[in-house]
């Protein structure tokens, strides 16, 4: 699971990097959201609502899918998007979201792969 999911976001960000635009963005609000772990436990988590203005001199708020460190309201930030229609698809524009985060799932499902064919292979 975690492999296919690094997958995905690896296909995502890279096709936000290749065909999207590099603009600013200014945090207007957050949303907090209540999010269950695999535990059942519940963690709150504030997403921020960035402002920016399109190359058609579209103005648009949307909410970002990441919460990677706690940011203030009117901070400006680094994003890229992808227009797809009428919806937009945003990232942050950074190292970490552009390179190191989709790692994460795919060393992750690597891993847990590796434990499950040693475990098979053991069983035999």
């Amino acid at each position: 699971m975690f492999l296919f999911v690094g997958i995905y976001l690896r296909n995502f960000s890279h096709r936000i990097q290749t065909k999207g635009i590099k603009t600013k963005a200014k945090i207007v609000d957050f949303v907090e959201e209540k999010i269950k772990d695999s535990d059942g436990n519940s963690n709150i988590y504030h997403f921020p609502i960035v402002r920016f203005t399109d190359r058609n001199g579209i103005e648009t708020s949307q909410k970002l899918d990441s919460s990677e460190k706690p940011q203030k309201i009117n901070e400006s930030i680094d994003i890229i998007y992808l227009k797809n229609g009428n919806e937009y698809e945003v990232m942050v524009n950074s190292k970490f979201w552009k390179s190191y985060f989709h790692l994460i799932f795919i060393l992750g499902g690597l891993l847990f792969s590796g434990i499950g064919i040693i475990w098979l292979i053991n069983k035999i």
